[in-house]
This record gives C-alpha cells, structure tokens and sequence, in this order.
C-alpha cells in the first residue's frame, strides 16, 4: 500500500511539470550534498592532474557548497597559484586581462553552465587559452544545453558525479568536429584513485592533428599568382562544358551575378597540400567586396569588412592568399606561422633610350666634363708660363738691379738659369737679332696649339725650347692615349648599346620625380599597403600628401595590382605600389624588360589567418613550420613560376592563343635586339651642322661687303615672294569673280 502511495506520488509531480524531460533535467541537475568530501577530493585530483598554469574559481552566492575553503587548501598543496571569484564581473575582467597578456587560464566555476555560456561569448572570452570547468554536483549532463553555443573556440567541461566518489568528465573539444557537442572525455573513480586516462583532457595537438575528414569554408580573391579565380555568368551557364556546373548555375539564386572556379595558385596548391596532410576538404566562397579587409570607419570595435570580416564574425574557418600581418588584422583575428616573408616595393616604367643626338658628349659624365674643360682651358696659359718666364725673369733682373748685383746674379747661382734659358732657346741668342720685335710666341698663339692638339689638327710648335716640347709631347699624349681613346672606346659602347636614364629604384629618387615629373602613386585599394601609405611616418607619409594632392577621387586607388600594371603600360608617368612577389608575376606576365622593379622598402610577412582563439592554430602552425623547414613552401612557389612561365610561351594567362604568345615573345625579341642606323649617329651630323653654321656666320662677319650682300638678296628675295602671293592672291579673285 505504501509502495502505490509513493507511485501516486510520483505520477502527480509529472503532471505539475511540463514535460517528462525538463523533470528529469530538474532531477539530474540537483546537487548530491551527500558527496562534498567525494567532490574535494576528486575535483582536487582533476586540478593536479590538469596542472593549470593560472586557476580562477567563481563561487556563485546561489552554488551551496560548503567545502571550498577545504579544496583551495587542497590545490595550494600542489602549488598551483588560485584566484577565488565571487563577483562575476570582476571574474571576467580577470579572464579579459589574462587574454590580452596570452596567459593561459583555467577556469573553475560552480553553477549550472547555462547560466554563464551567453555572457562568455557575448564578452568574447571564448579562446583556446581559456578552459571553463563547471561543477554544480549533477549527476548527468544537461540536456537542454544549445551545442551551438559550445562551438569554437570556447573551450568547455562538464564534471558530473553518476556515483558516489565516481566523477566523469565531459568535453566539447575532445572530437575536430566543431559541433560543439559534451563528449565523454575521461572519469575518476575516487575509491581507488585512478583516472581512466591521462592527461584529463585531451590535448588541441592530439584533437586537431587529424580533422578527419571535417569541411572548412575558406574565402577567396582572384589575385595571381596567389589564387587564380574563374568567374562565370549565370547567362552563359549554357555555354559552359561542365555539367555539374550548368546545373548549379541553373539552379542558382537570381540574387547572385555570377559563380566562380579557383583554377589554380601558390596558395591554392599549399592550402591542398595542407589539407592533405591534415585529412580536411575544402571549399570556396567569395568574400564580400571581392577584397581582403578595411578597418569600417565608424566601427569603435574595429570590425573589419571582406574577407577578415567574415573570419571575425566567424562565418568562415581560416583564410589563405596573400594575407599581410599587420597591427590592426591581429585585434580581430590570429595569424599562423608565415607562408611568405615578402617585402614591399614599387614599380615604374624600364629606363628609355636616351636621345641620340647626345651621344657625342654622353661618354664623359658630368663628374668628368668639368675636369677636362679646365684641362683643356688651362694647357694653353700653363705653356705661355713656361716660354715667357726665363724671359720675364730677365727683365726683371735688369730693371731692378745694378751692375754690382747683376754680376754677382751672373757669375753666382743665377748664372746657372742663364744657362737654363739659353738651353731652352735651343741656341739661339737671349737677346732678338731685330730689335724691338718679341722675344716669344703670344698667348693666344699658345692657346690656339694647345687647342689644335687637343683637336687633333696639325699645328708647329710655337717655340723650340726643349720644356715647350716636352710640354707639347706630353700634351699629345694626353690628348691620344687617354681622352682620345677613352672617348672612342665609350663612344663605342654607347653606340653598340644606347644609353638608358637613370633607375628609380629608391623612394627618395620617386619622391623626386613625383613632384618634378608629376608620377602619380598607384596603390590597391583596400590593402595593407593603403594601410602602411596611410599611417606611415616619413617618406612613406610625404609620398602620400602628394599622392593626395595629385590625384582626384582617390584615382590613386586600382582595384588590384594587375589594374594597376595595366595602368603602367599605357601610361608611363606611373608607379605601382605593392608586394614584391605579386609585382615581379606580374610584370613577368605583361614583359620584365618593360617594367623597372625598385629596391625593397620594407620586410612584411604573410600567413594564414585563423579565428580569434582558434584552437588547432598550434596543429597548423606545426604542419607550416614542417612544409617550411624543409623547403617545401618556396619549391611551391618556383614550381608556380615555372609553370606559368617555364614553358616555351607559358599559359594561357590573357586568353590569347598559341599564334599570340608566338607573336608576343617575337615582339619582344625585336625590341631588345634592333641593327646599328644613321639615327645613331645623328649626333655627328648635328656637330658638323653646327661647325658649318659657325665657320658661315664667322666668314660673314669677317667679310661685311658679303655679308651686306646676304642681307640684301634675302630682302630682295623676301619682297619678290610677297609679290608673287600678291599676284596670286588677285589672279584667284579674278577666277572666282568671273
């Protein structure tokens, strides 16, 4: 009778609740109080064995456990350092200071883990170094806890107590999965003291080292040679030759303009590398705006837009494709070990031929003109110094001395540089048999030898002392051995290969030319080179004020570095901003020798970018540091070359076909390789031109009767012109009056 009373009993408190589940979830979730000592113990145990770097418990004022000044003692033993929370707000102040430090912490709270699972993500407190360990004395697990709650990268476990002394510990991360399922990871059973397995919980190395077989949702840019992206149109889903494909695009949403196929890429090949070896599929969508991601500007949580936007807000799993680290990307998402040590460079138009007409004074550099002009200047008053000196000097000595001293001067050490003189006068007298006539040649007698032997014209020595023509032989060899056949030696090498301007390969030499030259600064919209151009300090900031005060609209902005190379080649007075790599494909792709790659300016590094807090960001970085060790990322990257650019006349980059390419590569080769004309020794006709022109204007000024002529055949001629027109001019009214 008893017995029915109890079933009675039961039945009526079924029918007060609900349903038969939130019953039994009402049931499993009260505390067993019976078991306070079993929980110290076993909870202390898991802590030891866990052996957390930082543990914060959180003590709720509705938790009724009387046992924790008991188990804080008992963790102590261990040295295991503890912060004891009752105030939730501050408990969460901690956790966000210990996340922006990267310290790892271990969470234990006491109450029912619905109660903190919304606020934890709200506060974005999910991380893999943050584990929450929830304990409020159940006996199973909730069942009306939300998986999706439980996602990545929140990292949580449940320890319920089934039994007396007997705790089992759940997981949401013991399987790759992401369904954010409590999976049984492991269970201490207090009677002996053993644990079914160690470490207490499984490692993210060990979880995520295969993902076995799990799908990641991964965006994508058609950027070569990174990714190469395929877009086809809805309207000609007809025409396309794959099956599948027509009916997706049959099929598709009218919202959508069109579908898209990664053809192929450095990064395209790595990430399938990757995902072999780390047994996960993937697929492809396209990011919004087709870019990579821009800090929004009236967002105080700097949220991103594009791709990094959609790793943030968590729609996608990770991103790979050319992705620079910088600052502002690592506040809203995490990076791996880099894929790409890059730097950032520039690229203008190749060096042009100079003019030809040039190329008779091209040999000698500026640094060098001005010496050999004052050579030139300086040989025909330095020999006039020689043969009129010993003469002076005996001037001088009559005038200025007396006989006493004079022949103290001759019979003394002057006698001597009499001696001298009469040496150099090859024999001939001191003093001129004619008197009154000059006992040397002129200045400008001495001048006009220097000049004609620097020329290369005949021409007397103006005197016979044996210094003049020592002076004279050594001019000669001056002017044959060193500038007559340098000259002829560079005159040669710049005929056979033309001269080129000078290089931009610095940013100072750009900023130069910008602002004397009006080059414009390209740059791709939306990337980290904007970034870097924008918040820069120096010459990077100064290039900027100027980009900004050339441009219009931001017409400074391309929407890729491909525009922008295209831009480049229909207008030289542009230089395109951007990475090394991506500028060198490019530039390979549309002809090397047309473009003029600048020196880099500065190291950056590209990775792949993950969610805040991923927790297999440790099993990726461990597969990329392989893969780069032993050198197999950078054999990617040459086999990628060589494949675009290995072969005879490469892919089919342009959708030009094989007589294309044949005609490119041709066209090319005629260009680097042209035959010597007379279009590169224009120089030397403008010279003679020049020399007739003078030798015409100076015979005229000598002759002024000539020259009275000219100027009066010329009127005479002029007025007979104005004549003829005239005649013309009434001979044409006449026809057209009559």
């Amino acid at each position: 009778m008893k017995f029915l009373n109890h079933l009675l009993l039961l039945f009526l408190t079924i029918g007060k609740c609900e349903n038969f589940r939130g019953f039994h979830d009402h049931l499993t979730a009260l505390p067993d109080q019976s078991n306070n000592t079993g929980m110290v113990l076993g909870i202390s145990e898991m802590i030891n064995l866990l052996a957390p770097k930082t543990l914060a418990i959180l003590v709720l004022k509705g938790t009724k456990i009387d046992k924790i000044d008991r188990l804080t003692i008992m963790i102590h033993h261990n040295n295991i350092p503890t912060c004891i929370f009752k105030n939730r707000e501050r408990y969460f102040q901690y956790i966000a200071e210990n996340l922006k430090l990267s310290v790892e912490t271990t969470s234990l709270v006491f109450c029912h883990p619905k109660e903190m699972l919304n606020e934890l993500i709200d506060r974005h407190l999910a991380h893999r170094l943050s584990l929450y360990m929830f304990y409020w004395g159940a006996a199973k697990v909730p069942q009306d806890l939300d998986p999706s709650l439980m996602r990545e990268p929140l990292r949580v476990s449940v320890i319920t107590s089934p039994r007396k002394n007997v705790f089992r510990i759940f997981y949401n991360q013991a399987k790759p999965n992401n369904r954010g399922l409590l999976l049984s990871a492991n269970w201490f059973d207090g009677n002996d003291m053993t644990f079914q397995k160690t470490p207490l919980l499984p490692t993210p190395t060990d979880v995520y080292k295969n993902f076995e077989g799990r799908v990641f949702t991964i965006p994508v840019i058609h950027k070569p040679p990174w990714h190469f992206v395929k877009y086809v149109k809805l309207n000609e889903s007809e025409n396309t030759t794959d099956p599948d494909l027509r009916f997706v695009c049959n099929n598709y949403s009218e919202s959508y303009e069109s579908l898209f196929d990664v053809t192929g890429g450095r990064d395209h090949n790595l990430m399938q590398l990757i995902a072999n070896r780390m047994n996960f599929s993937f697929k492809y969508v396209e990011p919004e705006d087709k870019i990579q991601g821009l800090i929004s500007a009236n967002d105080g949580n700097a949220s991103f837009t594009g791709a990094i936007g959609m790793l943030q807000r968590r729609e996608v799993d990770l991103f790979l494709g050319d992705v620079a680290i910088t600052w502002e990307r690592m506040q809203a998402v995490e990076f791996s070990f880099f894929t790409l040590a890059d730097s950032a460079a520039f690229v203008t138009h190749a060096p042009r031929k100079l003019n030809e007409a040039l190329a008779l004074v091209r040999p000698f550099q500026l640094t060098v003109w001005p010496l050999v002009l004052l050579t030139i200047c300086m040989s025909g008053p330095v020999l006039y110094m020689i043969i009129a000196l010993p003469y002076r000097l005996e001037e001088w000595v009559k005038v200025n001395l007396s006989k006493t001293k004079k022949l103290r001067i001759l019979t003394g050490p002057s006698f001597y540089h009499m001696q001298y003189i009469r040496e150099m006068n090859y024999g001939i007298p001191v003093r001129s048999e004619i008197a009154g006539a000059p006992k040397h040649p002129s200045l400008d007698r001495c001048v006009w030898y220097t000049i004609n032997v620097y020329l290369r014209q005949s021409a007397s020595i103006p005197y016979n002392g044996h210094v003049a023509r020592f002076f004279s032989i050594l001019l000669w060899l001056c002017a044959t051995y060193v500038l007559g056949d340098v000259y002829s030696a560079q005159l040669t090498s710049q005929l056979a290969r033309p001269a080129l301007e000078s290089p931009i390969n610095t940013l100072e030499q750009l900023e130069i030319v910008m602002m004397a030259s009006d080059y414009q600064l390209l740059v791709e919209r939306q990337s980290a080179f904007q970034a870097a151009l924008v918040n820069s300090t120096g010459i990077l900031n100064r290039l900027y004020r100027i980009t900004q005060r050339q441009s219009h609209n931001e017409s400074y902005l391309v929407s890729s570095v491909e525009e922008g190379v295209r831009i480049l080649l229909r207008n030289s007075k542009r230089a395109v901003f951007g990475g090394r790599e991506t500028l060198y494909f490019n530039t390979k792709r549309y002809g090397a020798y047309r473009f003029q790659m600048s020196h880099s300016v500065y190291t950056r590094y590209s990775a792949v970018a993950v969610q805040f807090g991923s927790p297999f960001l440790d099993s990726l970085n461990e597969v990329i540091m392989r893969l780069f060790e032993a050198g197999i990322i950078e054999r990617i990257t040459v086999a990628e070359y060589e494949r675009m650019f290995g072969s005879q006349f490469g892919p089919d980059l342009d959708g030009m076909d094989l007589e294309g390419a044949k005609t490119k590569k041709s066209s090319e080769s005629n260009e680097k390789l042209q035959p010597m004309n007379l279009r590169m020794l224009q120089g030397a006709f403008l010279a003679l031109a020049f020399g007739h022109s003078l030798g015409i204007f100076v015979l005229l000024l000598e002759n002024k009767r000539l020259f009275v002529h000219v100027i009066c055949c010329t009127g005479t001629f002029y007025r007979v012109g104005s004549l003829c027109r005239a005649l013309r001019r009434l001979m044409d009214k006449f026809l057209h009056d009559y």
